[in-house]
């Protein structure tokens, strides 16, 4: 059996980058009744194509009459295959088997990891699976390795000018808290592996931790630890343990509960650097949710030093999408949004307050920058940032 035929069908430019798209019937599966496609191969092919695709994300999705398989690509999941109900368990198979994970348990989440080597990449990849069960069978999703994709220093970034003179400032300072602030997908542990990746270059000699779930990639030196929020090793306890290690910046993937973030905001009074993200829908939003965490204002305003708000949007090429920007603002904590804070002011008094900051531009402004400037257009900015409200955004 050929390495096509076991491919099955061709189908061209349905994905940018993708020279073919698997697609996978009964009826072209194979070069005759009795032969089976092998799995492995389809595996390989798949994940060949989502690199060259500069994927992030290949979901399995299993279907009522079927699998498909779909490429998250700048941020968007696009349909690239269709297997029939056969070949799409094998392959949920082949890649649990890779992972090491249980094949004969349908009925629970799986997670782990596996190495693959395919033809587009000189090194084999380390990537993370996930299963779970679903009314059609068991859905997987691959993520792949982030250093393939990812910009690696703060320039690449191409965040705006007020956001990245913000990062440096607090890349230069020797305490204090930055919360980055955005919906998942937002870009938010890209940005923090920049501003580390920064420090770490800048300032040699720093001993520099970060606590995730999970690791995304691998930054030279910098003690990585992968915690485990539902076991023994959460956040909050390796929190505590870790500023005893004698860290001087800290990064916490994610500030989940009051107790992560009261250990947090006194990480940064007690003289460390600490970055964290938040899910928050701007900075306003962030510090007050913050304070219904159960944060003292007097705390808060002593203890941030800044933060970011950012979305992503796809950057224009041709007639489609390839790559992406960061539309983003930055909030310093100054005298006036310190009073405020300290007043416990509601959302929309915090950003009348911090709206008024010399330099500050609002994310969508920065938005509307790139459509001017040709990089992206108005109906990404509206995918990514939705229609304009004036009771949540400054103009």
């Amino acid at each position: 059996m050929t390495s096509r035929e076991s491919r099955g069908a061709f189908r061209p430019n349905i994905v940018r980058g993708l020279s073919s798209v698997l697609i996978c019937a009964p009826s072209v599966a194979s070069s005759s009744p009795n032969s089976t496609p092998d799995a492995r191969v389809i595996v390989d092919q798949i994940l060949d194509d989502a690199v060259k695709s500069r994927a992030s994300d290949v979901h399995l999705e299993p279907t009522a009459d079927g699998l498909e398989v779909r490429f998250r690509i700048d941020g968007i999941l696009e349909v690239v295959g269709k297997h029939d109900l056969t070949v799409g368990r094998s392959l949920v198979a082949r890649l649990m088997v890779m992972a090491h994970l249980l094949t004969y348990r349908l009925d629970i989440p799986q997670e782990g990891r596996l190495t693959a080597a395919v033809a587009s990449s000189p090194q084999p990849l380390d990537l993370r699976l996930s299963i779970m069960p679903t009314m059609h069978g068991l859905r997987a999703v691959v993520r792949l390795p982030a250093e393939l994709i990812q910009p690696h220093t703060l320039e690449e970034l191409n965040l705006p000018e007020s956001v990245l003179q913000g990062l440096h400032r607090f890349a230069a300072s020797d305490a204090g808290m930055l919360v980055l602030t955005g919906p998942a997908g937002a870009g938010k542990t890209t940005s923090i592996y920049a501003l580390l990746q920064h420090i770490a270059a800048t300032s040699p000699g720093l001993s520099i931790i970060t606590l995730e779930d999970p690791i995304e990639r691998d930054i030279p030196g910098v003690t990585q630890i992968e915690v485990a929020p539902f076991g023994e090793l959460t956040y909050e306890r390796t929190l505590r343990s870790i500023l005893r290690q004698d860290p001087q910046v800290l990064m916490l993937g994610e500030i989940r509960d009051p107790a992560t973030a009261t250990l947090a905001v006194q990480a940064a009074l007690s003289g460390h650097r600490m970055i964290s993200t938040l899910h928050a829908l701007n900075p306003a939003f962030a510090l007050a949710r913050l304070m219904e965490m159960g944060v003292e204002p007097y705390q808060l305003s002593s203890a941030i030093f800044g933060i970011v708000t950012q979305r992503l949007l796809r950057r224009r090429e041709g007639s489609g999408y390839r790559g992406r920007l960061a539309a983003a603002e930055f909030v310093a904590m100054d005298d006036p949004l310190r009073a405020a804070v300290l007043k416990r002011a509601d959302a929309s008094q915090l950003m009348k307050i911090y709206a008024a900051q010399a330099g500050f531009r609002p994310m969508r402004a920065a938005a509307v920058d790139f459509v001017h400037r040709g990089w992206t257009d108005d109906a990404d900015v509206l995918r990514a940032l939705g229609q304009p409200d004036d009771r949540i955004e400054t103009a």
